[in-house]
């Protein structure tokens, strides 16, 4: 374990990308299993426990892409799930996906950036997944990225674009993933489906 006194830091308690924190791979493995915790370029960042709405989504998007794993041969893992980008830095993605001809990355955690990561935004950790997870997934390969916002009844559409993300417009109510051809996702009726799930 690292000599650094532990810390426990608010995404908006440091300006992200500027330097590196004290932490290291070997730090973080030292946590006790289950800590709701990221290996941020450095430095350990908290999220507090979602809400009912939250895991709602998290549960409908975890059904649909564990379908399209078993039709497609893929992996999908939802949180907790370490996916390891690099000594620094270890996140938790809300949910994962990898294609077949990629599952040589799945060891007992991630190693290696996944064809496709999903983030449902909190109020807590809106920030944190629109600046730094945004920058970080397109940093470090990841393909395609999801932003859900639970509040607008929102899918925003992310795809790298030589290590930044661009956004994909939106034409009608189905979504075809551009690069994976097996993701798909029809946009009004799960909304609808949330909504009748919380009332």
């Amino acid at each position: 374990m690292s000599t650094v006194p532990l810390q426990y830091e608010s995404f908006e308690a440091f300006s992200p990308f500027s330097d590196l924190g004290p932490y290291r791979a070997t730090d973080y493995w030292e946590l006790p299993e289950g800590e709701p915790c990221e290996l941020m370029q450095g430095r350990f960042v908290m999220s507090p426990s979602p809400t009912s709405r939250h895991q709602t989504i998290l549960g409908m998007l975890t059904e649909i892409f564990m379908g399209v794993s078993r039709a497609s041969g893929g992996v999908a893992l939802c949180a907790p799930m370490d996916v390891i980008f690099s000594d620094d830095t270890i996140l938790q993605p809300d949910l994962l996906y990898i294609s077949k001809e990629r599952r040589e990355i799945v060891k007992d955690r991630i190693e290696g950036p996944p064809d496709l990561v999903i983030e449902i935004l909190s109020p807590g950790t809106e920030r944190r997944d629109r600046l730094a997870k945004l920058d970080l997934y397109a940093r470090y390969g990841v393909s395609e990225y999801w932003i859900v916002d639970p509040a607008a009844q929102l899918f925003e559409f992310l795809l790298n674009e030589e290590g930044r993300f661009v956004v994909l417009s939106q034409a009608s109510d189905e979504f075809q993933s551009p690069r994976l051809p097996e993701v798909k996702i029809q946009l009004t009726s799960f909304w609808k489906e949330v909504a009748e799930r919380l009332a």
